[in-house]
């Protein structure tokens, strides 16, 4: 049986499509995909007030492979250079039956 983890995040509005396009090519990734949403204290832009409209970012992951995918998303988002937004990675995702 394989272990996933989740690497989620809230990211800058527009980069999701380029997280999506980069690593569902990645044969390590089960599933890609973000959804939109607001952050405040986030980003150098505010558009809405005190809030801004951000990417949901949700990777469903291989656990052996993680923390690769984890520094090249990381990198890909330009982090440690720009408040392009916060990624995080979960512990393995438990699998449980309820009878």
């Amino acid at each position: 049986m394989v272990k996933l983890v989740e690497i989620g995040g809230l990211i800058k509005k527009g980069l999701g499509h380029t997280v999506v396009e980069k690593f569902s090519k990645n044969s390590d990734v089960v599933s890609v995909g973000f959804a939109n949403g607001r952050a405040s204290d986030m980003f150098d832009i505010q558009q809405f007030g005190d809030a801004s409209e951000a990417d949901i970012l949700t990777l469903i992951v291989k656990e052996r492979k993680s923390n690769f995918v984890f520094d090249e998303l990381y990198n890909h988002l330009k982090l440690a250079s720009q408040k392009n937004g916060v990624i995080f990675k979960s512990d393995i995702i438990a699998k449980s039956t309820v009878k």
